[in-house]
């Protein structure tokens, strides 16, 4: 589920996919929005045909609305969980990285013989976190974006062909 760069390649590239992920997460839940809205209008007139002869009620239609619904959450909950078990490796890579940086830190301290080797010890300690911090909080944030993209996926699936199945059977 996650990103394929995840945990690889320049922060900056990272980021740039991360951010066209979420853009592509925006745009899918606005076509599914206009989506949604066409199959409303599509069905409610078939309810409101149906009203006139009850034998219309048969429609398979009227049971693909609740059975199709299920269907898409329960793929969006299985997303879930596996996103948020990816979600809480990042998180726990995010707090044990710097904690790792701090720990060799401590022991290159230890070893100092002068000030100049502390001052050393101290820029690889600072070089480090940040370098931590930094891949840490990306992989964190690509399991986010993941987890947002992959819980909306099935619903998006679903009222995008009802909208494009409805459109055809209108014609």
């Amino acid at each position: 589920m996650s990103s394929q760069n995840a945990g690889n390649g320049h922060p900056t590239d990272r980021l740039l996919a991360v951010a066209g992920q979420l853009t592509k997460t925006g745009l899918r839940s606005s076509e599914m929005g206009v989506a949604a809205a066409q199959t409303i209008g599509y069905r409610t007139a078939m309810m409101t045909a149906a009203l006139s002869n009850p034998i219309d009620f048969a429609n398979p239609e009227f049971i693909r609305m609740g059975s199709e619904k299920v269907e898409a959450a329960v793929e969006a909950f299985h997303a879930v969980a596996t996103g948020i078990g990816e979600f809480g490796q990042a998180w726990i890579t995010m707090i044990t990285k710097q904690t790792q940086a701090a720990a060799a830190t401590i022991g290159g301290l230890a070893t100092c013989k002068n000030p100049v080797e502390i001052v050393d010890v101290q820029q690889r300690l600072l070089a480090d976190a940040v370098d931590a911090g930094i891949h840490a909080n990306l992989r964190l944030i690509e399991a986010t974006a993941a987890l947002a993209a992959a819980s909306m996926n099935p619903a998006y699936r679903k009222v995008r062909a009802n909208a494009r199945r409805l459109a055809r059977e209108q014609v």
